[in-house]
């Protein structure tokens, strides 16, 4: 299976992910980023990128880093901690692999702004539910 294939499959497969302006860049066995453009609708009343978006953000690119194995995941559980606010630009997100098992990836998330500030802290659990990521 090539790692690309995962990558152009949640790029083009997850609208909800396209909606809030995130895009995933790239996809190891271990590690992937994404970031999401900050535009006028994800912001929140106080005029800060809206929390639903760092966490959208933290769990898309879990998701794909979960099927660089082939498989299709759902989040079982997650757990986010919001550090730091933005207003404008753009936001980053590293995703690397804890743990993985049979049934199960354990993904940490740390997101960051243009200037690499720390913005958020992610923790991710998600259980395989089949053998192929694309069904």
């Amino acid at each position: 299976m090539e790692l690309q294939e995962v990558l152009d499959f949640t790029n083009q497969n997850n609208p909800y992910m396209t909606h809030s302006g995130i895009t995933i860049l790239s996809v190891t066995p271990e590690r992937a980023t994404a970031q999401a453009v900050i535009g006028p609708n994800s912001l929140n009343p106080a005029g800060g990128l809206h929390g639903g978006v760092y966490f959208t953000l933290a769990d898309a690119v879990s998701g794909a880093l979960c099927r660089a194995d082939g498989r299709k995941y759902v989040t079982e559980c997650a757990d986010i901690r919001f550090l730091k606010g933005v207003r404008e630009g753009a936001v980053a997100a590293a995703a690397t692999l804890l743990r993985r098992g049979r049934r199960s990836c354990v993904i940490r998330v740390e997101i960051t702004d243009e200037g690499g500030a720390l913005l958020a802290v992610f923790t991710g659990n998600f259980t395989c539910v089949g053998d192929d990521y694309r069904k």
